[in-house]
């Protein structure tokens, strides 16, 4: 069936399918510039909070080619993991 689901490319299937969280870290180490759902999955935060921080400025983005949807910059995304990460690990923040 031509057309159908069969056909769909992996590259479209992750479209379709959120990717996991290690999939993200991976994307991320490659400096992949991350949708504010997959940032909001790889910072443990809801989309809104993920929302919050382009907002605010906390994250800087780059809107897709030909859409409305923003993009993180993956150094941003990365110092908020490693603060993230250094406050469950109750270490004190760093300037």
């Amino acid at each position: 069936m031509r057309g159908g689901l069969d056909t769909i490319s992996a590259h479209e299937m992750g479209a379709l399918m959120p990717r996991s969280r290690d999939e993200l870290l991976a994307a991320l180490a490659a400096d992949e510039w991350l949708r504010a759902g997959d940032v909001a999955t790889v910072l443990d935060v809801s989309r809104s909070t993920a929302s919050r921080l382009f907002d605010s400025g906390e994250l800087a983005y780059r809107y897709r080619p030909g859409g409305k949807q923003r993009t993180a910059d993956p150094a941003d995304v990365r110092r908020l993991l490693e603060a993230s990460e250094r406050t469950h690990r109750g270490e004190a923040p760093q300037d």
